[in-house]
């Protein structure tokens, strides 16, 4: 499947300790070059009422998703507590973005998502389950204490119609090309190709969150 434009590039995780170094009290290690670190967002979106925002954009079935998630984990227990962090999965026009993004929202509605998101991840891409269709996901949710019938009744409810749309609408004010991105403070994108790797990857969202308007 393909996660993205075909210009994406499979980068992969280089070992442990990945972000050592990267903690918010360490100064920069590099200027921030505008279009080739980050590029600002199409349109704007206000992170109300928060001051600094860091929104991961991303889509189950992407392995360069999945492969971020080490590292992204590693990033979020160095994160001041002062910054916000948000899961949002890209909806395109592809049904099975769509999909994906139905399957999350139903998670986080039923309050299992800090739970399963990075089971389902690994159920996808480490172990290779059969999780293709929804009754077979409402199975795999079933683990984290809700029933399927409450995953399914989630999965079809408006509220999680009304996420998806919000998130399509959000896909595209970003200018979302391809994922994983990262977004900062509403303003600001940056991903692996414009970053160059992992490691400086959260090195210019760090970098970012403290960038002036």
């Amino acid at each position: 499947m393909q996660t993205k434009l075909t210009r994406r590039q499979a980068v992969r995780l280089t070992g442990a300790g990945l972000l050592s170094g990267l903690a918010f009290s360490q100064p920069a290690l590099a200027k921030l070059n505008p279009g080739i670190d980050y590029r600002e967002v199409r349109e704007i979106q206000s992170i109300a009422p928060h001051s600094k925002q860091v929104t991961e954009v991303f889509f189950y079935g992407c392995p360069h998703c999945y492969n971020l998630q080490n590292s992204l984990y590693e990033w979020l227990a160095t994160k001041p507590t002062s910054v916000h962090f948000e899961r949002m999965p890209a909806v395109l026009n592809n049904q099975s973005w769509i999909f994906m993004a139905r399957v999350y929202y139903a998670a986080e509605d039923l309050g299992i998502i800090e739970q399963s998101n990075r089971s389902f991840f690994d159920a996808l891409h480490r172990d290779r389950l059969p999780l293709s269709n929804l009754g077979n996901i409402a199975e795999f949710h079933s683990e984290f204490g809700v029933t399927t019938d409450q995953f399914v009744q989630s999965f079809n409810s408006f509220k999680v119609d009304q996420a998806v749309r919000r998130a399509q609408r959000r896909t595209q004010a970003y200018g979302i090309e391809g994922v994983p991105s990262l977004i900062v403070n509403g303003r600001y994108l940056t991903d692996l190709t414009l970053s160059g790797g992992h490691q400086p990857l959260w090195q210019n969202v760090n970098n970012l969150l403290n960038l002036e308007a």
